[in-house]
């Protein structure tokens, strides 16, 4: 084999490769991506779980077909459009967002609009060079190709499901000791009082990253949907630096929040961070985790 030969062959192995690892990163900081897809406000909450999983399932997909040579001219180059598109999106992004992080590589390596669009170009002209390429021919080839999609779907669908499907099969619920918070609300020391009419309560953890990722996804919903800030209240435990760190990072400061101590926190709900609690006056109605948060059903309930 030319020395040529096997440079291209490293390269269109480390393409698909590459591919198959931005698939994995978004996976891994999979609530993160979906929210960001979210703050578009082009779509809803489900249907953006489900264009956050096609993403990754086309960058598993062409990055498999790309180092096994399935499929081959299909997906060069719906490869190369795929990264045009991004690139068009990420210059909108830069102009007129100015996002720190993007997502295209998951959070674990964060990076912005203009550092991306620089990726996509060099990522794009690195494919030029692999484009003569030739599908492998070998016994089974149509039984490969049915598992690339198979492997594909499965990973972002079925591995890591969508909340919507989650919850079909798992029971959100988690206890909640109503005595607790009462007595959280007639403490003289809390500013927290029950409302009147329909409002939902989060419950926190200053350092708790899920309680991040789900009150980021309540502020998207309250905010794609126009719903009324008073609608929601926070209980949050930390130290007053952690709090402040907290309601910045995920935008909550618009709401009402209220520090209680740990041992009330851990009491209230079992230990379970976050969780919501859907409330009529004094009555608890239900209670959620994380993966309990429905848009429409958050719209129906506080609209």
């Amino acid at each position: 084999m030319k020395a040529k030969n096997i440079i291209l062959l490293i390269l269109r192995l480390l393409l698909g490769a590459f591919f198959i690892t931005t698939a994995i990163l978004k996976l891994l900081s999979i609530d993160e991506f979906e929210i960001y897809i979210y703050s578009f406000n082009l779509f809803g909450f489900v249907f953006s779980t489900v264009i956050a999983r096609l993403v990754i399932m086309a960058e598993m997909l062409f990055g498999i077909c790309l180092m096994a040579k399935l499929l081959y001219k299909y997906a060069w180059w719906l490869t190369q459009a795929m990264l045009v598109g991004f690139t068009l999106l990420l210059i909108y992004i830069a102009i007129f967002r100015n996002d720190t992080n993007c997502h295209c590589m998951g959070d674990l390596v964060e990076l912005n609009p203009a550092l991306s669009i620089i990726k996509n170009i060099v990522t794009m002209a690195l494919l030029l060079l692999v484009r003569k390429e030739d599908d492998y021919q070998f016994k089974g080839k149509k039984w490969a190709i049915v598992g690339a999609f198979l492997v594909s779907f499965a990973t972002p669908f079925c591995v890591v499901p969508m909340d919507s499907v989650y919850n079909k099969f798992v029971s959100p619920d988690e206890n909640v000791n109503l005595k607790k918070l009462t007595e959280i609300q007639t403490d003289s020391i809390s500013t927290f009082r029950f409302s009147e009419g329909n409002y939902i309560v989060g419950v926190y953890a200053s350092g708790c990253k899920y309680c991040k990722m789900s009150a980021k996804k309540v502020h998207q919903i309250m905010e794609h949907n126009a719903i009324d800030n008073s609608k929601f209240q926070i209980l949050i435990w930390g130290d007053t630096t952690h709090i402040q760190q907290f309601m910045d990072e995920t935008e909550c400061n618009a709401y009402q929040w209220h520090s209680i101590d740990p041992f009330s926190a851990i009491n209230l709900v079992e230990g379970h961070f976050p969780t919501f609690i859907m409330m009529t006056d004094e009555k608890i109605i239900k209670s959620f985790d994380m993966r309990g948060i429905n848009e429409s059903e958050f719209v129906e309930f506080l609209k």
